[in-house]
Formats: structure tokens, sequence, C-alpha cells
């Protein structure tokens, strides 16, 4: 890159940063959006295990709700540094994925040391994750139409991780089935083809 497109780069950088600043969204009032995603994650799987009568179905916040609780708040967090596109994002590059694959380690720990039933079953919880990461995503939307980011990729791969993660959470309050060979398939395997599936768009969302 020239010195001259780089001095066009830099100065798009500051003058989107400091039009962020000014206005209505800023980084404290982002990130409290993010985190009430989370939070309305926690509260609609409460809310629909009472109503489809399985309150007993939540398994308790250990250790994997409370996991998939870290997995979005970081997510939350690493994607706010971004969103200010004066942030560095060297090190939220290594960040990134450290929840995700805490998660992957803790599915595959289980499945290698309890006992595996010979039936998995799939059940609707790959569609549940689905519907309630498009239910939050769209909630999201709005606020985020304002933002810019200095790494597009980056910025639609945490955002999706916030919005699986509370998704999951989300999840465990209404799946009665806890075998590690469920959570692998249904889980954890269909959290990974979403992303895989709605990374180009959301990526197209968050560049310049």
């Amino acid at each position: 890159m020239s010195n001259s497109e780089s001095d066009k780069t830099k100065k798009l950088i500051q003058t989107l940063s400091s039009d962020l600043e000014k206005g209505s969204l800023n980084i404290y009032t982002l990130f409290l959006s993010c985190l009430g995603l989370v939070v309305l994650a926690v509260i609609l799987g409460w809310t629909a295990s009472n109503l489809t009568g399985r309150v007993n179905a939540f398994p308790g916040w250990g250790p994997e709700p409370i996991l998939l609780l870290v997995w979005g708040i970081f997510s939350a967090y690493l994607f706010c540094k971004l969103a200010f596109p004066e942030e560095t994002s060297s090190w939220i590059f290594w960040a990134a994925g450290v929840s995700l694959f805490a998660w992957i380690v803790l599915v595959l720990s289980r499945l290698f040391t309890e006992e595996v039933p010979t039936h998995i079953h799939l059940g609707l919880c790959p569609a549940i994750i689905m519907s309630t990461s498009i239910l939050l995503g769209g909630g999201a939307w709005f606020l985020l139409k304002n933002t810019a980011s200095s790494r597009p990729g980056l910025s639609g791969f945490l955002f999706l991780n916030l919005l699986l993660a509370s998704s999951n959470l989300c999840l465990k309050f209404v799946c009665s089935v806890q075998d590690p060979s469920h959570i692998l398939i249904s889980h954890l395997a269909f959290t990974l083809v979403w992303i895989g599936v709605l990374y180009i768009p959301i990526r197209k969302k968050f560049s310049w």
C-alpha cells in the first residue's frame, strides 16, 4: 500500500471513530447491549422451559452452562474492542476462539470419559439454535448498523460467537438430553455448521 493510500485509510479510520464517539453509540452502550443478548437468551430459555413444562431440564450452571455464559460475555467484550477502528486487534485474533475451543475440549472429554448410549438423539436442538440466533441477531441488527470495524472478518466471527453462545445457553434450559453424544452432534457440531454458513453474509455487514 502506498503512503497516500495509507494516509487515506488512517484518516477514514479516525473519522469513523470520531463519528461513533460523538453519536449515541459508544463502546460502553455497545457492550451493555451485547450483554443484553446474553441476558435475553437466559430469560427466553427460562421462560420457554416453564411454558413447556420442562422446569427440571436445566442441568445447573456447571460446568457447561457457565462456560457458555463466559463464552458469550468474552465474545461480547472482544467484539466491542473491534467496533471502533482505532483499536488494535492482533491479540484479539488469538483470543477470539479460546472459549469456543474450550467448549469443544469439554464436550470431547465427556465423550471419552462418560458412557455413550447406542442411540444418538438429534431432536429439534439444531433448529432451536438457528431460530434463537436469528431472533437475537435480528434484535441486534439495528444497533449494529452504525458500527465500523478494522477487521470485518474477525468482527463477524465474534458476533456469531456471541449469538451462538447465547443460543446454546438458551437451549440448556429446554433440552433434557445431556449425554455427550447428543451435545456433540446436535449442539456443538451444528453450532460450527451455523458459524460456517452465516460467516460470509455477516462478514459483509461489517465491511466498510
